[in-house]
């Protein structure tokens, strides 16, 4: 049977499982594409490499084509080399062809669904053996049906207290899906700095919140020190708080399973969140981690008063009448002023593990 022939009928014939992972695979990029802040585009584009050098080499093996003629044509080493190889991964992925065909058009129409906006929310990847009951790190809980019927991980904590950090990383480990609160309010800080808005007057600033636009999401700088200051000014609004509640708890809820740090996400988002972890430090050794997180940058600041921001910050946090930073009664304390990063996130990880709802699943 010609090569070209045997191709397409692979295709046909694995079509169905293709788009099923399609439709994992898509919901798979809305989810990581809306918890980094990134324009979907962005996020599945790098995504795309290996099943398209994939087809390729696959191509090049069904095409029926001499591998000596094209060596012999090229008349460069290295290029003839680079053909042996592409060759080689043609072949393997020619044996392995069940897997290979519904890998490259899965991706292919997954990316194409997520850049139209079509099955977002899908998550479970019948080709993914890291999604569910499967796991890399000795010690962690099984995985099976975790996050199936929605499992969320809510981390609350003052600024620099290495929340953002634990909560990406958690993420990560469990494959959920990852969202930075703080990003909301500091676009929303950001916005109504441009246009010259009091960032005290309550009811200007809900409206700001209501007509966000989530592409302002993907400014890196929103990061920065001064986007901070402008969250914290708009955060202790009721109407900016009403505005993005809704928007918070259900990304939280989708299936798959979430991760959210910010304030008040155990305390007034999710106080049903399945697992809380408080993430605090003391105020110097904050200062410090600011204070050297800004240095590494190039930025000319000074300990003693990145020292009196965080605690006017603090102050500004806890006495607030909407949503004030504090831990949920059953939330796990963690306190990283005398540990490192990885031995913050293994203890979030036993935080985790211990959870009934994660070790027997919902």
């Amino acid at each position: 049977m010609n090569g070209w022939l045997a191709g397409l009928l692979a295709v046909l014939f694995f079509s169905p499982l293709a788009f099923i992972y399609a439709r994992a695979f898509a919901g798979r990029l809305q989810a990581r594409a809306a918890a980094g802040g990134r324009s979907v585009a962005a996020v599945a584009v790098p995504k795309l490499v290996w099943p398209l050098v994939l087809a390729a080499a696959l191509a090049l093996r069904l095409s029926g084509s001499d591998l000596a003629e094209w060596q012999a044509a090229t008349g460069s080493g290295t290029l003839a080399a680079t053909l042996s190889l592409v060759w080689f991964l043609g072949s393997i992925a020619a044996i392995l062809f069940f897997v290979t065909i519904p890998f490259v058009l899965g991706r292919i129409l997954g990316a194409a669904f997520a850049l139209m906006g079509k099955f977002a929310g899908q998550r479970d990847d019948p080709l993914s053996f890291g999604a569910r009951g499967f796991t890399t790190d000795a010690g962690t809980a099984d995985r099976e049906g975790l996050g199936r019927m929605g499992f969320t991980v809510a981390i609350d904590g003052p600024a620099a207290a290495g929340k953002g950090t634990i909560a990406k990383r958690l993420a990560d480990h469990y494959g959920f899906a990852y969202l930075d609160t703080g990003l909301l309010y500091r676009a929303i800080g950001r916005v109504a700095a441009e246009r010259g808005l009091d960032l005290d007057d309550g009811e200007a600033m809900g409206a700001v919140a209501r007509a966000l636009d989530p592409a302002v999401l993907d400014d890196g700088s929103l990061r920065g020190r001064e986007a901070g200051e402008l969250a914290s000014r708009v955060a202790v609004h009721p109407a900016v708080r009403s505005a993005l509640t809704e928007f918070q708890r259900g990304f939280a809820r989708r299936p798959g399973g979430a991760v959210l740090d910010g304030r008040d996400i155990g305390t007034v988002i999710c106080p049903e969140a399945e697992v809380k972890i408080f993430v605090t430090a003391s105020a110097e050794v904050r200062a410090r981690r600011r204070t050297a997180e800004l240095v590494a940058k190039g930025r000319s600041v000074d300990y003693a008063t990145i020292l009196q921001e965080v605690r006017a910050r603090d102050e500004r946090d806890s006495g607030r009448a909407a949503a004030p930073l504090k831990a949920a009664p059953d939330a796990a304390l963690l306190d990283t002023s005398e540990l490192d990063i990885e031995d913050a996130f293994r203890a979030a990880c036993r935080i985790v593990d211990a959870s009934p709802h994660h070790r027997n699943g919902p």
